[in-house]
């Protein structure tokens, strides 16, 4: 049986302050790309001011490294593969938590689900339950060894996370991810491993059978999905994962030890993929740019990471197909469903496109408004979501 090792995330001062050494010694453009040229060729000057002097004058990552540190971290190697990973068992009723594992996605990281840990560890009040999380980083990212090679796919991911949970004592569970991470739980639920029981997902790519009538909200979901992926020879905002999918190791030797270069490269997503409306996910939210300036910060304490976790997008299915690959009978969700949608995520989804990824949807919520990282911009609707759907179909 595999050692489990506990783990220190902290961070050295000189790492520390040579991260802040190299902003400072940025000098960024003064002038836009063209006259005018606003948000069309990238995020805006004006933002990328913004962003950047919070990271180095206002953000503090002492606090971003108390929030780490208080979580107990561990790493485990399982088919020769060293993963890194949070284990917290639940604060109140024990005996009844549900073990509940968490996957991120990119260009997130562990950190994406600071904000809902608390209250699934420690529900306020008794008739809401409690979990047990356990919360690994993707092979590739943060202290996580990378993929072995391309033929390491996400459905092998899925295959070590259920190992790590029955090491950890878990021989039932759950399972919930957005982005990336979807593709892992899906695979988990894929009825393939008997462990697990139920699947939450806030991203869940899947086309409404042809003829389906959608309403004014479902349309826009579709019309937001089709803004995100955009034509052939006009590919909208898919330039990042193209590059990533091709010549990860061109960028991410550039982004290595360039912590501007990972603030665009990364921070682009937290603008495209955001409610801004919301304010909870804005550059005016001081919450949302202490979350965002730690993700940014854990890319740059951690390399190679910034370009091992580019493999995600080199090995995995392609974003043009998300939806065929999800509808295939080998890859459909078999054990109870949970779909949260938010309007603003690259891929919202009408009803009807998610029945298609499944037999067994079980629970499906359309929010009025959030974005991508649901758990990073609303952290109550999805604890309330989990709290809602899991205890339905599981019993400790």
């Amino acid at each position: 049986m595999a050692d489990i090792i506990p783990f220190d995330p902290s961070i050295p001062k000189d790492e520390v302050d040579r991260l802040f050494r190299k902003l400072k010694d940025t000098r960024l453009p003064q002038i836009p790309i063209v006259p005018d040229a606003g948000h069309a060729y990238g995020p805006s000057l004006e933002r990328i001011n913004k962003l950047y002097n919070y990271w180095l004058n206002d953000f503090s990552w002492p606090d971003a490294q108390k929030q780490i540190s208080e979580w107990h971290h561990f790493t485990t190697v399982i088919q020769d593969l060293n993963v890194h990973f949070i284990h917290e068992e639940a604060r109140v009723r024990k005996e009844k938590a549900i073990p509940l594992l968490l996957v991120h996605g990119w260009p997130g990281t562990f950190f994406e689900f600071q904000n809902v840990m608390h209250a699934l560890l420690e529900p306020s009040e008794p008739d809401q339950p409690s979990f047990h999380l356990v919360v690994p980083s993707l092979p590739g990212f943060c202290w996580s060894q990378g993929p072995p090679d391309e033929k390491w796919t996400l459905q092998h991911t899925a295959r070590i996370y259920d190992k790590l949970m029955r090491l950890l004592g878990y021989q039932t569970y759950v399972a919930q991810a957005g982005d990336w991470g979807h593709w892992v739980v899906r695979e988990l639920g894929t009825g393939k491993y008997p462990a697990c029981k139920a699947v939450h997902t806030n991203m869940c790519p899947g086309a409404p059978p042809k003829g389906t009538k959608l309403n004014e909200k479902e349309q826009a979901a579709m019309d937001r999905a089709k803004w995100w992926i955009g034509d052939p020879l006009n590919e909208g905002h898919m330039g990042y994962a193209i590059e990533m999918r091709t010549r990860p190791q061109t960028i991410g030797v550039a982004f290595n030890d360039n912590p501007v270069g990972i603030m665009m490269f990364v921070g682009e997503k937290y603008q495209e993929l955001a409610d801004l409306s919301l304010k909870t996910a804005s550059l005016e939210n001081k919450q949302f740019n202490h979350d965002l300036c730690t993700t940014l910060s854990l890319y740059f304490f951690t390399p190679p990471s910034i370009m091992t976790s580019m493999l995600c997008y080199y090995n995995n299915v392609r974003h043009e197909v998300y939806t065929e690959f999800n509808a295939k009978e080998e890859n459909l969700i078999r054990v109870p469903l949970g779909v949260s949608t938010f309007p603003y995520d690259a891929f919202p989804v009408p009803k009807a496109g998610a029945e298609t990824t499944t037999t067994n949807l079980q629970f499906f919520k359309e929010h009025d408004h959030g974005g991508h990282f649901a758990c990073m911009e609303c952290p109550e609707e999805m604890v309330s979501d989990m709290r809602e759907f899991f205890p339905q179909f599981y019993k400790a």
